[in-house]
């Protein structure tokens, strides 16, 4: 089963932890490696599909109390999965484009485990608690090329709540996204008038080492370029390619390409090219 899944451990929530605390811990990781005055930031996004307080108040607000920021900063959260990384970003570069803003915090926190059955293997093995944060400013590292946006809701079945709990149809996931996901990176790629050959790095939503395997091929990619590394963090849903790309962006990828892609059925793709 590891070798299909490619999980060795998965991190899980505590029962005091929140998506709040988990958002704040990642913050203060954030700081760490950038400096940058708190009074500065004037937008706040959030996604998650799992919220603290059942989504009321909306999370990013609560985020904002804890990281004590100031009245004049935009907070909202978005309701995405897998995928959510990909829109995040351009959710919150363009809201911050269309209203003058320099800086802003994009946040990733969806712990699965307040609705996993134990007794489900299908997916009590494969996901993982976790959360990022990217700072968006107005003098970014990286600037989007290209990107292109899904959606199938006659799919939504595939993944869904029941009583609460979460039910995968393992199988629909898998061809959706062999049959799906690399034909939208080959409209990305067209669209920026690229080839994979351009593309420095790869980073695919990190559901499962069969399905990003299988993916990875399917769409003529690089094994050497396209990283698969979930041993230690599961399927973590919009943190996924964040972690990733933690993990690659100290060796200064000229071009990045990201593809996200799950429940909803949502899936989304863009190119994003290092400023020079």
């Amino acid at each position: 089963m590891e070798q299909k899944i490619g999980v060795s451990t998965l991190p899980r929530f505590e029962a005091e932890d929140s998506v709040v605390s988990a958002s704040v811990a990642a913050f203060k990781r954030l700081c760490e490696k950038e400096n940058f005055d708190l009074a500065e930031i004037e937008c706040v996004v959030l996604c998650t599909q799992n919220p603290d307080e059942g989504g009321l108040p909306h999370n990013s607000a609560l985020v904002h109390a804890e990281l004590g920021l100031s009245e004049d900063c935009a907070c909202f959260d978005i309701g995405l999965g897998c995928s959510g990384y990909v829109y995040g970003l351009s959710v919150i570069q363009s809201f911050m484009a269309a209203n003058g803003m320099k800086k802003g915090l994009f946040f990733t926190c969806d712990p699965y485990s307040r609705i996993l059955n134990p007794e489900d293997k299908n997916t009590c093995l494969l996901f993982g608690d976790a959360a990022s944060v990217t700072l968006v400013s107005d003098t970014p590292r990286y600037i989007l090329s290209s990107a292109k946006f899904s959606t199938k809701g006659a799919g939504s079945e595939a993944l869904k709540k029941n009583d609460n709990l979460l039910e995968m149809n393992g199988r629909a996931v898998f061809n959706f996204a062999l049959q799906d996901v690399p034909k939208q990176i080959k409209k990305v790629l067209e669209s920026a008038e690229l080839t994979v050959d351009h593309i420095d790095l790869f980073l695919l939503h990190q559901g499962s080492r069969f399905m990003l395997e299988n993916t990875i091929k399917r769409a003529g990619i690089p094994t050497e370029r396209a990283p698969i590394k979930l041993s230690e963090t599961g399927n973590t849903i919009s943190s996924s390619i964040p972690l990733l790309l933690e993990k690659e962006i100290d060796n200064l990828p000229g071009v990045i390409l990201m593809s996200g892609f799950g429940v909803g059925l949502s899936w989304a793709t863009a190119i994003y090219k290092c400023v020079k």
